[in-house]
């Protein structure tokens, strides 16, 4: 019998899930799966054949370390580092990624889509190349960068239902700097990616005020049906339009002049730092560049990893905030 396209979905949710949870129960594989493929229900008995199936399907060929603790009632890889994503793809997978791409390369310049060139190209790029290495085993002198995985992503689903139907939402979030998670009420407003990583950002119930979140640190994910939900009185789309990352400032937008020598200014004009920006000055000695964004944690980093290479002429509180930070740092030395 075919291997269908909806069941390779299934695998590789309950992959992603073995390999975040660790622990996961059969309840909780049906529902990741159910989201992933929407209107679709997924009974118990489809999940016993997956997991049959990803354990000793020759064709599949993942031989899947799943087993179940009886005592937690969860399934679990005994071997922690497994993960089919780290199997090479068979060719049921090629050729549905060849499919897949090639669907998504036909609407590359429709302008809603424009925000995805770049993956759809790379994800091209990448079959070509591995086509390429299946007919010439030497042809190994290219590596792509790489992304790590995060975790998380299964969530955006139920989140983006909770926002869209204005529904107040209770996690538990663990900060990096913690040892213990805590339970926060959110009213969720806005899904954000930055840096291969998403963020749900919210009023938060009990403080009132704007709060960002990782949602690779979130857990047990629940609606609040308590509470009233509180409409948001920001345009994020706006907002963010201005701004550089994830990080929201109380103060607005303002006009920063950067000037960078003239090489790692021919950087900046190939990859701006931001749509806002333009040009004010190129020569011989150096290219000055005018962009208008939110000063936040992400554009002094940004700044600071350019080193020498720029010098902040405006405003002046920005440039006075690079100079104690570098002062900061040669006190550490």
């Amino acid at each position: 019998m075919p291997l269908n396209k909806e069941a390779f979905v299934r695998y590789r949710v309950i992959n992603r899930c073995l390999v975040d949870y660790k622990f996961v129960s059969k309840d909780k594989l049906i529902e990741a799966c159910e989201d992933a493929l929407e209107f679709s229900q997924v009974s118990k008995r489809t999940i016993d054949q997956d997991i049959h199936d990803m354990r000793i399907d020759s064709r599949l060929a993942f031989y899947a370390p799943i087993k179940f603790d009886r005592f937690k009632k969860a399934y679990y890889y005994e071997d922690e580092h497994y993960s089919i994503d780290k199997l090479p793809l068979n060719n049921h997978e090629m050729e549905a990624l060849n499919f897949t791409a090639s669907m998504l390369k036909q609407y590359e310049n429709i302008e809603l889509f424009n925000v995805f060139q770049g993956a759809v190209r790379k994800i091209s790029d990448a079959l070509k190349i591995k086509k390429l290495q299946q007919n010439n085993p030497e042809f190994d002198f290219i590596e792509f960068e790489t992304v790590p995985a995060t975790t998380g992503s299964e969530q955006l689903t139920s989140l983006i239902d909770y926002i869209k139907n204005q529904k107040v939402i209770r996690f538990n979030y663990l900060r990096f700097n913690a040892q213990k998670g805590h339970d926060h009420t959110i009213h969720p407003y806005f899904l954000k990616e930055f840096h291969n990583r998403w963020y749900v950002i919210g009023l938060h119930d009990e403080l009132k005020q704007i709060r960002t979140y990782g949602i690779d640190r979130i857990s047990e994910l629940s609606h609040e049906y308590k509470l009233k939900y509180i409409k948001p009185q920001l345009d994020f789309k706006e907002y963010f339009s201005h701004t550089i990352g994830i990080s929201m400032p109380e103060s607005p937008a303002v006009e920063i002049i950067l000037r960078f020598n003239t090489l790692q200014g021919k950087y900046i004009l190939t990859q701006p730092i931001h749509e806002s920006q333009e040009i004010i000055e190129n020569n011989d000695e150096c290219i000055k560049v005018r962009i208008f964004v939110n000063i936040n944690y992400e554009i002094i980093s940004l700044i600071l990893g350019w080193g020498k290479d720029v010098v902040v002429e405006q405003p002046l509180h920005l440039r006075n905030t690079i100079v104690e930070l570098y002062q900061s740092c040669l006190a550490n030395y």
